[in-house]
């Protein structure tokens, strides 16, 4: 599943932890990546969430 709108090339990961993101007018993120959960993502995105540990290649 993504959320992402970009033509970049994606990357599958699955969360090791939570992420919420994406606009918001009332203090709620629009999104949510969920512990456990697939993602495809863009690989730019990909990289950070690895890097702070909070996802996994799949």
């Amino acid at each position: 599943m993504s959320f992402f709108n970009t033509t970049e090339p994606t990357v599958t990961i699955r969360m090791t932890g939570y992420m919420s993101y994406g606009p918001t007018t009332d203090g709620i993120p629009s999104h949510l990546l969920e512990n456990g959960q697939a993602y495809d993502v863009p690989k730019s995105e990909a990289e950070w969430l690895l890097s702070a540990e909070l996802a996994e290649r799949v």
